[in-house]
C-alpha cells in the first residue's frame, strides 16, 4: 500500500562511469520500519499522531526517552527520505546537461525517468547517476 498522501506526509517528515552508491529507501519501506521499531515508542510518546512534520516534531520531543532501536531507525529513515526528497527536488539541476545531451528534452518533460532508464548509467555522468539513483525512480520502475 503506498497511498500518495502517506508518500507526502512522509517525505514532509524530513524537513555514470562510476556505479552508484547505495540507493535511498523508499516511502513505504521508511513507513514500514518506523511502525515497526517505533511501534512501542509511538503508542508511549506519540498515539493518535498522524504521519508528517506533526510526528517529527513528536520524535524530536521525545527523542532523549525512546528506545535506542527507534532512536537509530528514526535517524536512517530520516537520513534516508530526506536524500531522495533533495534529489527529487534537485534532479533537473544536476542532470540538466546529461538530460540535454541524452534525452533531447528539458528536465520538465514528462518522459524524463522513461528516458534516464533507458539509458545505460555508463552514458550518465557520475553526478547525475547518483541523484538519479537517490531519487528512488530507477528501483521503483524495476519493481513494477
Amino acid at each position: 500500500m503506498r497511498p500518495i498522501g502517506c508518500i507526502l506526509a512522509l517525505s514532509l517528515l524530513v524537513g555514470g562511469a562510476a556505479a552508484a552508491s547505495a540507493q535511498t529507501m523508499s516511502y513505504a519501506d521508511a513507513i514500514s520500519q518506523l511502525a515497526n521499531v517505533c511501534r512501542n515508542d509511538i503508542a508511549k510518546f506519540c498515539k493518535g499522531v498522524p504521519l508528517g512534520p506533526a510526528l517529527r516534531s513528536c520524535f524530536d520531543a521525545n527523542q532523549a526517552r525512546m528506545s535506542p532501536p527507534c532512536q537509530q531507525t528514526r535517524g536512517v529513515v530520516y537520513t534516508s527520505i530526506s536524500r531522495r526528497a533533495a534529489a527529487q527536488r534537485n534532479i533537473g539541476d544536476i542532470c540538466s546537461a546529461d538530460i540535454n545531451r541524452l534525452c533531447g528534452t528539458s528536465h520538465a518533460d514528462a518522459h524524463l525517468v522513461e528516458c534516464l532508464l533507458a539509458t545505460s548509467p555508463a552514458a550518465i555522468s557520475p553526478q547525475c547517476n547518483q541523484v538519479f539513483t537517490d531519487t528512488g525512480w530507477r528501483t521503483e520502475r524495476a519493481r513494477q
